[in-house]
C-alpha cells in the first residue's frame, strides 16, 4: 500500500479533475492515435487505432501492438494482441499530457514478456499481467515519475498503478490497485 503524501494527494485530484474532463471521445474528425517508443530498440510508432471511437482500426492497433510486444524473443512468440483497455489507457495519459502541453512520446520500457523474460526479470510478479498483454512500464520525457503516476491513477480506464522513483510507472488493466516499487 502507498502512503500519499498532502502534495501527491493534491496532485492526483487535480489530475483527476482534468483527465475526467476529458472527452469520452476524441474530437469529431479525428484519429485515436498513440505516440510510442522502445526503450530498449528506439522503435517509433504514432499510430491511430480508434477512427471513430467505437471500433479497432485493424493496422494501427496491429502497429502498437507490435511496440508492445517482447523485444528480446523471435518474433513469431514476441507478438501478441495487447489489451485494448491497456492501449486505450496510454492513450488517456497522453491525451492529458498534451492538454497540459507536453507533447512527447511514451518510452515503453516493457509491454507484453513471454514467460521466459517475466522469469529472468528480478522482482517480477510470477503471474505477472505483462504475460496476458495487459501490463506496461513505461515513462514520459520531462514528466516526473510521482506526476505521471498520479496521471496514471487518475484514468478512468486503469487498473493497476506501480510507482517507480528510479525511473518508470506501470499501469494494467487489472483490478484497481496502486503500490510504490
Amino acid at each position: 500500500m502507498c502512503r500519499m503524501t498532502r502534495g501527491g494527494f493534491v496532485a492526483g485530484a487535480a489530475a483527476a479533475a482534468a483527465t475526467l474532463s476529458l472527452p469520452v471521445r476524441s474530437r469529431a474528425g479525428e484519429e485515436y492515435s498513440l505516440w510510442l517508443v522502445r526503450q530498449d530498440t528506439g522503435e517509433s510508432a504514432d499510430e491511430p487505432f480508434s477512427l471513430d471511437g467505437k471500433s479497432i482500426y485493424k493496422p494501427g492497433y496491429y502497429e502498437l501492438c507490435a511496440m508492445l510486444r517482447d523485444a528480446h524473443v523471435d518474433p513469431n512468440i514476441g507478438d501478441v494482441q495487447i489489451s485494448i483497455r491497456l492501449v486505450e489507457t496510454l492513450w488517456a495519459i497522453q491525451q492529458y499530457l498534451v492538454r497540459d502541453g507536453i507533447r512527447a512520446p511514451i518510452i515503453v520500457h516493457s509491454g507484453y514478456r513471454t514467460p521466459q523474460t517475466n522469469a529472468m526479470i528480478e522482482g517480477a510478479a510470477p503471474h505477472s499481467l505483462h504475460m496476458y498483454g495487459e501490463a506496461c512500464d513505461f515513462d514520459v520525457p520531462g514528466v516526473g515519475m510521482e506526476d505521471l503516476a498520479n496521471i496514471a491513477w487518475a484514468c478512468p480506464s486503469t487498473g493497476g498503478v506501480g510507482y517507480y522513483p528510479e525511473g518508470w510507472v506501470h499501469v494494467d488493466a487489472g483490478s484497481r490497485r496502486w503500490w510504490t516499487g
